[in-house]
């Protein structure tokens, strides 16, 4: 696979540049982060320290070569600050106004945060918690220094003594009681908060959700410019890959394997995997079924008989576990993924909306066709 992280540095350092000229886990609780009429999604665990990536052992994967940098637009920072506010976000169903730009800001989650610091607003943070598994090399500077305030979420008691004027959450479990508290409670005490668009947004998750949180975070701290940057660049590393595609594809059945030794848990119809899934020219073989994760059979998945495993590589159920797993059954070792050694490997944060997305869909992209992408 092609180390799309040195693609999205390029990408991140011109941006600044221009602008400063499992079983299932017990962390997968069904609704635990999300409104009641919103379907589930993949809830965060912890990595308590900046670690490298896991990489299987069990079969060597193929390797991919570097694609260039996507050349960011030019960004004008002759605007007066000033006429960017008042600012007014609707998010999950609450009117948002912002008069300045934000200056106390709490992240709650990884790829919010990255995000943030993607933007360039870590002189407008004073704290993040709940880091999944790294930060990309190309943002570890700047997160590091932030205040990390937990593992995992920090308690309300904790977020309030810092007296925030905003928290971003990317998950609905950021704004549970235990943690930081409703958004509406957090409103009443004059903090401003956003919850991940797709997690507010009763349909299906899209790559469009995610052009919404960064136009929004942009607009909220004051770089709508930079904002516009990084959706520009992302949209090109997605209209790139797409016509590397083409039409003259038969989609390749895809099985995105999150964890499960007795019985799989996998992405369904409405979550972001099948989004990269068929943004990377594949059909998800559970792609017919409600909900952004399920549990199935493995009798299911061996009557599909994908041509391509997505494994999610997570502190709770690691691709090389699932890899011995498939590999040391007499049956699943069978399947033509297995067979033929088709895996990718993804980490949990690049599988959530955030800015690693267009990195996901080309890793994907690489194995389901390798001859276009050699």
């Amino acid at each position: 696979m092609k180390p799309l992280l040195l693609k999205l540095s390029l990408v991140v350092v011109l941006i600044f540049a221009v602008a400063c000229s499992s079983s299932r886990p017990p962390a997968f609780p069904p609704a635990a982060f999300a409104p009641a009429a919103v379907a589930p999604t993949a809830e965060p665990t912890t990595a308590a320290a900046q670690v490298a990536p896991t990489v299987p052992t069990v079969k060597p994967l193929t390797t991919a070569v570097v694609v260039p940098a996507t050349t960011v637009p030019p960004v004008d920072t002759d605007e007066p600050l000033a006429s960017l506010f008042p600012v007014t976000i609707e998010n999950c169903g609450i009117t948002f106004t912002y008069d300045k730009p934000i200056e106390k800001a709490i992240s709650l989650n990884q790829h919010v945060t990255e995000m943030m610091l993607a933007l360039g607003l870590e002189d407008q943070m004073i704290g993040t918690a709940y880091i999944d598994d790294f930060i990309l090399p190309e943002l570890l500077n700047a997160y590091q220094s932030l205040e990390v305030l937990a593992d995992e979420y920090p308690s309300r008691e904790v977020i309030l003594n810092l007296e925030p004027d905003f928290i971003y959450g990317g998950f609905g479990s950021a704004f549970s009681d235990e943690n930081s508290g409703s958004q509406e409670s957090l409103q009443d005490l004059g903090i401003n908060s956003y919850l991940t668009h797709a997690v507010c947004d009763e349909g299906a998750d899209t790559i469009e959700d995610i052009y919404t949180d960064i136009t929004a975070i942009g607009a909220i701290g004051g770089v709508p410019d930079m904002a516009e940057a990084l959706i520009a660049a992302m949209k090109a590393d997605l209209d790139s890959i797409e016509s590397e595609i083409g039409d003259d594809v038969e989609p390749a059945y895809v099985f995105m394997f999150d964890s499960g030794n007795d019985a799989p848990y996998a992405a369904a119809c409405c979550g972001m995997v099948n989004a990269l899934i068929e943004s990377a020219g594949g059909e998800n073989i559970f792609g017919d079924v409600d909900g952004r994760w399920t549990e199935v059979s493995w009798e299911e998945v061996l009557d599909m008989d994908p041509d391509v495993i997505i494994l999610t590589d997570a502190v709770w159920s690691t691709a090389e576990e699932k890899i011995e797993l498939m590999n040391n059954s007499p049956v699943l070792s069978e399947m033509s993924a297995v067979v033929n050694n088709r895996f990718v490997i993804l980490k949990f944060s690049s599988l959530v909306p955030g800015i690693r997305i267009p990195g996901a869909i080309q890793d994907i992209a690489d194995v389901l066709y390798p001859d276009k992408f050699p």
